[in-house]
This record gives structure tokens, C-alpha cells and sequence, in this order.
């Protein structure tokens, strides 16, 4: 791949960045788990360190958008890994963990809206940017596969797994450079845009379009959130699986299929008819409600399950990629494409943020089982794809209306 083009460069980066965030948490819970001297499988403390990480997305949620659209988002995005920088160096010398993948959180919220906005800047007309959206979605998804196979090799090593992803995130450093530098809008300033903010949270859900993409994503990051952390637990009760590799390769299905479905949504979907993402959504909601209720100790089982959520994924990715596309476009001609991310950012990681300690209270207190709190959690997602359901007819009827105008 040539990392002189501005979007291979941008494809790479991402995926070092994202690659070193999913083996690093992995490598942390582990850290912590035996740094507390329990073998409890249980344990609360890889929801404790995510909790960290998407606490600093809601955090900082009010000045990341500005500082990406007052600056070159390519700057913004080099910012963003080198604080990512910080948060590895702050755990190689002894800080608390959960406290320094906070700081890489941090990082992450820098960097969320400027990879996403540059798109924008990056490409020309709508379909290039939904396929753009898509190879990026791509990048991304199978990073977080392979950092969370890598982070369980390295579990046991882990001061090597923390230099390899101190290498990682500084290589990420070097490529954002390679990424062309167009100035942002520096009329914006960080106090008055910071007391906008939830005026722009406000005017988000206010617009149609943004209203649809920000419940859309939400409700994805929430259930894929719930999802990830849950089949941890899930697989060995259900499939009896235990062992390090296959697990993992059960747990990736549902992420190599979100890859599948981020290539194929420059054919099968579209910004123009956005709306018709929940009917993908319907699909996704339905798998994820009838996956749970599987189980088995053979390998058919097995495989059913791994072909189910491998189609959760393809259905997940066809969903996704457009709501994010059409957000992007729309925010570009509202709020700024740096501040519109910022509150999808914001909006997502509130989302994820109450299904991580929603399904960690259910288990742990009230004694909910993992198969229930799957269910549970796959029927409020089918809540909000209904309500997307109800939205999109309306966005079909105003299309059918034009379409009759202009035949007439």
C-alpha cells in the first residue's frame, strides 16, 4: 500500500491507533487482576479501565470538536496519538493503570473527530466519502481484532506488550505527519464553542437527519459495547470453549463481519436514502436477541454461533457505515464536521458507557445472568431501531412526495 496517498496514510495510522487501544486494555485488566491477587473470571476490572477510556470521550466532549475544526485536522490527529504517547509512557513507569488508559482515552477523543472529519476534506462527493467511511470502518474493526488477539498473547509479557504499543502509537505519530495539512477555523475560540457545546447537543437532535444518525450510532456502540465485554463470559458457559485462541476467533466473528459489511455498503446503501439503514438494523437487533439462546459443546454448535454472528456483523457494518457518512455531510453544512463528530463522540461513549456498567450491575449485584443481560440489552437496542423504523417513514413518504412532484 502506498502511504503517500493522504487516505492510505490516513487508513494506516487509524489502524496502528486503534490496533494499540485493544491490546493495550487487555494487557491493563490483566496487570490489574494480578496486581489484586484474584484468579476471580468475574472480576470487574476490564470494566473498570474501558470505564476510564470512555470517560474521557464524555469529558472532553465540549473542546474536541473545536479543536478539530480550528485546526488542521491532520495536526489534530498527530496531537491525538501523542498524548496516546503520554498514557504509555505514564503505565511503563508505574501510574495507575486504569488512570493512564484514561489518558489514552483522552487521546482517542482528540483524535475521533479529526480521522473522521478529514474525510470530508479528503475526498469529493458522496459516494466517494461512504466508501472512504467504509475502508476506514474497516481499518478500525480489524484492528480491534488483532489488538485483542495480540493483547491476550502479550497478557502474560507485559512489559513487552507495553513497549510494542509504545512503538505502535509513536509509528502512528510519524504517519499522521504524511497526511496533507489544510488549516482549520481559527475565528473559533474554546470557552464560548466549550458553553455551545450542549446548545449544539441540543440543535443535533433538533435536525432530522443528525437525530436519526445520533440514536442509530448510539444504539450500535451501545449493543456492540454490551456485546464485546458479554462474550467473554458467554462462550464458555454456552460453547464450552475456554482456551485462549479459539475464543478470541469466536469473540473477532462479529468484528470481521462488520469489515465485510463496511465494503459492501457503497453498493447497498446510500447517503441520499440513509433512512432505510434501520431496516438493517432490524436485522442486527433480531440476531442479536436469538444468538444468546444458542448453546451447545460440539463443534455444529459452534459453528452456527460463529456463522450467526458473523452475520450480525455483515447487517452491523451495513447499518453504521451510512448513519456516519450521512452525520458527516450534514455536519458539514451545520454545526462543522469537528463538533458534529464531537457529539456523536459524546452521544456514543454516553452509550456505551450505560451498557458497560449496566451489564457489570446486573451481574454482579442483582445476579442477572450473562444470557439475560444479552437479551435485555439486544430488546432496548430493537427499542431504538423501532423508533428509527417510525422516523424513516417519514423521510420515505417527503422522498415519495418529491418523487411525484417531479413526474407530475
Amino acid at each position: 500500500m502506498n502511504v503517500k496517498k493522504p487516505i492510505n496514510a490516513l487508513n494506516i495510522t487509524q489502524f496502528l491507533s486503534a490496533f494499540a487501544d485493544s491490546a493495550i486494555i487487555i494487557i491493563i485488566a490483566f496487570m490489574m487482576k494480578e496486581s489484586l491477587g484474584t484468579n476471580d473470571d468475574h472480576n470487574p476490572y476490564i470494566f473498570l479501565v474501558e470505564t476510564f477510556f470512555l470517560f474521557a470521550y464524555v469529558l472532553f466532549a465540549p473542546f474536541v470538536g473545536t479543536f478539530a475544526d480550528r485546526n488542521a485536522k491532520s495536526r489534530v490527529l498527530f496531537t491525538g496519538n501523542t498524548v496516546k504517547v503520554i498514557g504509555i509512557l505514564l503505565l511503563i513507569i508505574g501510574f495507575s493503570p486504569a488512570l493512564s488508559y484514561g489518558v489514552i482515552g483522552l487521546g482517542a477523543a482528540i483524535y475521533g473527530p479529526a480521522k473522521y472529519g478529514i474525510l470530508k476534506e479528503l475526498t469529493t462527493g458522496n459516494k466517494e466519502l461512504l466508501d472512504a467511511n467504509g475502508k476506514l470502518e474497516g481499518f478500525t474493526i480489524l484492528a480491534i481484532i488483532l489488538g485483542t488477539v495480540v493483547g491476550g498473547i502479550l497478557a502474560s509479557h507485559s512489559f513487552f506488550g507495553k513497549i510494542l504499543c509504545l512503538g505502535i502509537y509513536c509509528l502512528s505519530v510519524l504517519l499522521a505527519i504524511r497526511i496533507p495539512v489544510n488549516e482549520g477555523n481559527k475565528n473559533l475560540h474554546y470557552k464560548k464553542e466549550a458553553l455551545q457545546f450542549f446548545q449544539d447537543v441540543k440543535f443535533s437532535f433538533q435536525n432530522p437527519r443528525l437525530n436519526f444518525t445520533l440514536v442509530g450510532s448510539g444504539a450500535f456502540w451501545m449493543i456492540s459495547v454490551v456485546i464485546k465485554n458479554a462474550l467473554f463470559l458467554w462462550i464458555p458457559l454456552h460453547l464450552g470453549i475456554k482456551s485462549g485462541f479459539p475464543l478470541s476467533l469466536i469473540i473477532g466473528m462479529t468484528a470481521i463481519g462488520i469489515v465485510i459489511g463496511s465494503l459492501l455498503a457503497k453498493k447497498y446503501t446510500s447517503v441520499e436514502k440513509f433512512y432505510r439503514a434501520n431496516l438493517y438494523g432490524l436485522i442486527v437487533a433480531g440476531l442479536a436477541i436469538i444468538f444468546p439462546l444458542l448453546y451447545g459443546h460440539n463443534l455444529f454448535a459452534q459453528i452456527v454461533v460463529c456463522l450467526v454472528l458473523l452475520a450480525l456483523g455483515v447487517f452491523a457494518g451495513l447499518f453504521i457505515i451510512p448513519l456516519n457518512a450521512t452525520l458527516q455531510e450534514e455536519g458539514s453544512g451545520t454545526l462543522g464536521v469537528g463538533k458534529t463528530i464531537a457529539v456523536q463522540n459524546f452521544v456514543d461513549n454516553l452509550t456505551m458507557l450505560f451498557g458497560t456498567y449496566s451489564v457489570y450491575l446486573l451481574n454482579s449485584r442483582y445476579g442477572f445472568s450473562v444470557t439475560t443481560s444479552l437479551v435485555l440489552f439486544a430488546c432496548i437496542y430493537l427499542l431504538f431501531i423501532l423508533y428509527l423504523s417510525y422516523k424513516s417513514k417519514k423521510w420515505s413518504q417527503s422522498s415519495l412526495g418529491v418523487n411525484s412532484g417531479v413526474s407530475k
